[in-house]
């Protein structure tokens, strides 16, 4: 009897606790709204340093065929074709590529779509064709920094570039009790101006030497902002679906080469650094034999070079003298300090796709390694590696990291992020890195970097044609150049490296140089670097 008074209590508890979740808890829960989100996200604009906008939202017109409800498709072509400048062939190949739904022409302009939805109404085809407005990621920079900027893809998620990198901050999530979301914009460290000064000079390069591949970059070293980056083949962004996977990669960043002759500033620093005697001149023959522990090898130079001390070692480019130089430092020492300068680490930039080269453990190099490293043959870099090793030699022996988001601020203009951090760190001493520079205005002068001279203009510039290897055949002889060159002007630092150029010349000095010439005499006009006489500046 008691088990049952028990349960039956229970069972009444139960009972009154169903019943005041029904009543009272229920009754809570009518009260309860839930919050309003967003009902649609803009996304933020990319920025360049002078206010320029390169990418941002706008809104777009396209045309459209329900295939299903027409039921003559020539006659819908020729309504439509010459308000659309396709021909009704065209589009009528254009339309087969669908099933129900046909995107006939896209990115229209409101002045296009309003005399086209004239037409389809006059026509009385509004249920058969449809111009339909649209939001839509617009690029007013076309193919410049195209790789660096990337794109939004048709579901409007950011691909490559600062697109995808900054994706969740351009574009957040709707937020709540707003009617709009606003993304946040990200400023770039980037100067259109001075990218079109960089691309012009790709275009000829491109024009007259018909290359693989060109990469270029210009930078400030005082800061590590970089202000131009270009990445040849290259495409139009605002077409990124009839680009292909070679022009949308961005060499600069990922591309991993032996960089040749311009390697040998950062060699030669080291060595001066560590007291190495490089006044006493090294007698260059065209050809030295080296024995290093049971081993000997020869390094080759293009020429004779005779006596051969620091200075000119940059002015001519002397093989054999930087080899000798080297092969006195121990491999661990000459290792740190080119991983200490970045070669062999991935720079540290948001950006997808940066590799790290290749710098292999001392414990793996043969006896003729640190020889041939010296000169940049045995270790592979990226562009951005030794334009970011080079801000050292131009900034008295201090590193400075590159950056290339400036800051990054919401729809009101309040920065909420400061961008890529400043990092800078001393490499090399000041007097290194400023005899150095003197040795590259020596090159310019009288060296192989004559042609990257402008006219009352301190430039200082080393030059380098590296042998690629073939893939196949695992040789130089049969395989490709890469020219380069390295130049500085001021606090800023030009750089160009030009895969397998073809034409009357494969040397840097040829190619390369005159195009960083022309980029520094471009800066001069500009008036971010002074020229006792800006008047007499002109194009190589």
């Amino acid at each position: 009897m008691l088990y049952l008074c028990i349960v039956l209590i229970l069972f009444l508890v139960f009972i009154a606790r169903i019943a005041y979740i029904m009543l009272i808890e229920n009754e809570k829960g009518k009260e309860y709204r839930d919050p309003a989100v967003a009902s649609s996200v803009i996304r933020g604009e990319i920025i360049d340093r002078n206010g320029n906008v390169l990418a941002n939202q706008t809104r777009q017109w396209a045309l459209y065929f329900r295939l299903s409800a027409i039921d003559d498709i020539t006659k819908a072509a020729v309504l439509v074709s010459p308000y659309i400048d396709m021909s009704v062939d065209e589009i009528i190949s254009q339309a087969q590529k669908y099933t129900t739904y046909a995107l006939i022409k896209n990115r229209m302009t409101m002045e296009e779509a309003e005399r086209l939805k004239e037409a389809v109404r006059n026509a009385g085809m509004q249920n058969e064709i449809v111009v339909e407005s649209r939001s839509a990621r617009s690029y007013s920079s076309l193919f410049h920094a195209c790789q660096l900027i990337g794109f939004v893809n048709a579901e409007g998620v950011g691909s490559e570039g600062i697109e995808y990198a900054y994706d969740d901050i351009l574009s957040p999530y709707p937020g709540l009790d707003e009617d709009v979301t606003y993304g946040a914009d990200v400023h770039l460290t980037l100067d259109l101006d001075v990218q079109y000064l960089v691309d012009v000079e790709v275009q000829n390069i491109a024009y007259d030497h018909d290359p693989d591949y060109i990469m270029a970059l210009v930078a400030d070293a005082s800061t590590g902002d970089i202000l131009a980056m270009s990445s040849y083949p290259w495409y139009d962004l605002n077409y990124y679906g009839s680009s292909s996977g070679d022009e949308r990669m961005n060499r600069t960043l990922a591309y991993n080469y032996e960089p040749g002759s311009v390697f040998k500033v950062f060699t030669l620093a080291k060595c001066m650094d560590e007291g190495i005697d490089t006044s006493t001149p090294f007698i260059c023959d065209g050809s030295e034999t080296f024995t290093v522990g049971d081993s000997t090898f020869t390094i080759n130079c293009h020429s004779a070079h005779g006596a051969v001390d620091a200075r000119n070692m940059i002015s001519l480019s002397c093989n054999g003298a930087i080899a000798s130089w080297c092969l006195q430092l121990s491999d661990e020492d000459f290792y740190n300090y080119l991983r200490l300068l970045g070669f062999g680490t991935r720079p540290d930039l948001e950006l997808g796709g940066i590799t790290s080269g290749y710098l292999s453990r001392p414990g793996n190099w043969s006896s003729r390694s640190k020889a041939t490293i010296a000169f940049g043959q045995e270790i592979s870099v990226n562009a951005l590696q030794i334009v970011q090793a080079a801000t050292a030699i131009a900034n008295n022996g201090v590193m400075n990291s590159l950056r290339i988001v400036d800051r990054i601020t919401d729809h009101d203009g309040n920065i909420i992020d400061t961008g890529d951090a400043y990092n800078s760190k001393p490499v090399m001493t000041s007097r290194t890195a400023n005899e150095i520079i003197s040795y590259m205005e020596t090159a310019v002068k009288e060296g192989t970097a004559k042609k990257a001279a402008v006219k009352n203009v301190d430039v200082r510039a080393k030059t380098g044609t590296a042998e690629i290897i073939n893939p196949e055949s695992g040789s130089y002889e049969d395989g490709t150049n890469l020219a380069s060159t390295l130049a500085i002007a001021g606090d800023y630092i030009v750089y160009f490296a030009i895969s397998a150029p073809k034409g009357n010349s494969v040397w840097g000095a040829d190619i390369a140089a005159p195009a960083c010439g022309n980029v520094i005499a471009g800066l001069v006009r500009q008036g971010k670097i002074r020229a006792s006489d800006q008047n007499v500046i002109q194009l190589n």
